[in-house]
């Protein structure tokens, strides 16, 4: 925020803010004005303590006058209810558009109107957005999403706490893409996709994960037009010590509340550099554990799922002379890694995979078997990957020292 002024008035006031978002030659500057509605005392209003109308707009009007344009000269709608305790509920509708590209691509940007609500309470808030459809077109194709929707809620424990709990889930009913007058080349399709986080706090360590979810994906490949349907990839990341992650965060927040953008290492204090320095050496001897909890899909010869986790058994011996050397060799770190990994796949359907995406692949099938890098289990293929120390295996079978 460059600049912000006040006008207060009995009944009514007025709050400008001039904010620019970008940094250097990219920046845009908007000019945000709240108009509230309040009464002479607080409480005095039975809506609550003061109704927001909020106005955005661009600093440089020839923006300004394409947005309208856009917009069919129809405005945005920002309304929030402040209530009696401090709790606010906004809503917004942004009304449907279209923005065209001026020059020979003639790319164009459309969409149907979106409408959400913000809740926020004390330590509680929550999220709802709806976008029924965006549509991208340009003479190298059109992309389509239909049917987006936004749901989440997050919960702080106190007032300085900058990390907090909750989920966000992410929903696209279909998504599709084109080439060039319709053709099939790079053709790509989805359906159903759900996106889900959530973060949670046990015995003083943060968990977090995220899972992409997508019922049906459809694309190009070298043997035609192939489909996967419940394709699966849920990752997460564990056992992160909570008092360390939160000073890491609260730093990097108040440097890039102090500069309006990440902050570069250059940019740091000595001060500065080591305290982030220490918090990061505090997180990793808590032991944190990634994990590929799945990573699947479908084909009609049945189920390949791929899932493994990676810890840093060692971490907790670091200090920070040992830590600054993995930082400028990382090649070092790789004895304090310990990774464990299984695929598994129907055999026929590993062999249509391969099929499709290399017929020489499929080919080579019958020699990992041979070698034992592949194990038969009556209709499944399975490999076990484990790296510790340096040294990885598969199947039990030494690979050697990295």
């Amino acid at each position: 925020m460059k600049s912000s002024t006040y006008q207060r008035g009995l009944l009514s006031s007025t709050q400008t803010m001039n904010v620019s978002l970008g940094k250097g030659t990219q920046d845009v500057a908007l000019i945000v004005v709240n108009h509230i509605q309040h009464g002479p005392l607080p409480g005095l209003r039975a809506v609550g303590n003061a109704v927001i109308e909020t106005e955005i707009r661009f600093a440089d009007p020839v923006l300004q006058a394409r947005a309208e344009q856009a917009l069919g000269n129809r405005r945005p709608t920002i309304r929030t209810v402040v209530g009696l305790g401090g709790d606010t509920s906004t809503h917004l509708d942004i009304p449907a558009g279209t923005l065209t590209e001026e020059g020979d691509d003639g790319a164009a940007l459309s969409w149907q109107a979106m409408s959400g609500d913000i809740q926020s309470g004390g330590l509680k808030s929550s999220t709802r957005l709806n976008w029924p459809e965006l549509k991208i077109t340009s003479e190298g194709g059109t992309l389509t999403l239909s049917s987006m929707a936004l749901n989440g809620n997050a919960a702080r424990e106190n007032a300085e706490d900058p990390l907090g709990v909750g989920e966000q889930v992410l929903t696209l009913g279909s998504a599709a893409y084109s080439g060039p007058s319709g053709s099939s080349r790079d053709a790509l399709t989805l359906k159903d996709l759900k996106v889900s986080s959530s973060s949670t706090l046990r015995d003083d360590f943060y968990h977090g994960g995220v899972q992409y979810n997508i019922g049906q994906l459809g694309f190009s490949a070298p043997g035609g037009l192939q489909s996967l349907t419940n394709v699966q990839l849920h990752l997460s990341l564990g056992h992160l010590s909570r008092e360390p992650l939160a000073r890491l965060v609260k730093t990097l927040q108040t440097l890039g509340q102090q500069t309006g953008t990440v902050p570069e290492a250059e940019d740091l204090t000595e001060a500065q550099r080591q305290a982030l320095t220490d918090d990061a050496l505090a997180v990793l001897k808590g032991g944190p554990v990634f994990a590929i909890d799945r990573l699947s899909f479908t084909q009609p010869g049945g189920d390949i799922v791929l899932t493994g986790k990676a810890e840093l058994p060692g971490a907790s011996e670091l200090d920070a002379e040992t830590a600054h050397m993995l930082a400028s060799s990382p090649q070092l770190a790789l004895g304090l890694i310990k990774v464990q990994a299984q695929f598994r796949a129907a055999e026929p359907a590993l062999r249509e995979l391969l099929a499709t995406l290399s017929p020489k692949a499929a080919t080579s099938l019958e020699s990992l078997v041979e070698i034992g890098y592949l194990e038969r289990q009556d209709n499944e293929l399975i490999s076990n990957l484990a790296f510790g120390g340096g040294e990885a295996s598969i199947n039990g079978q030494a690979l050697g020292a990295f």
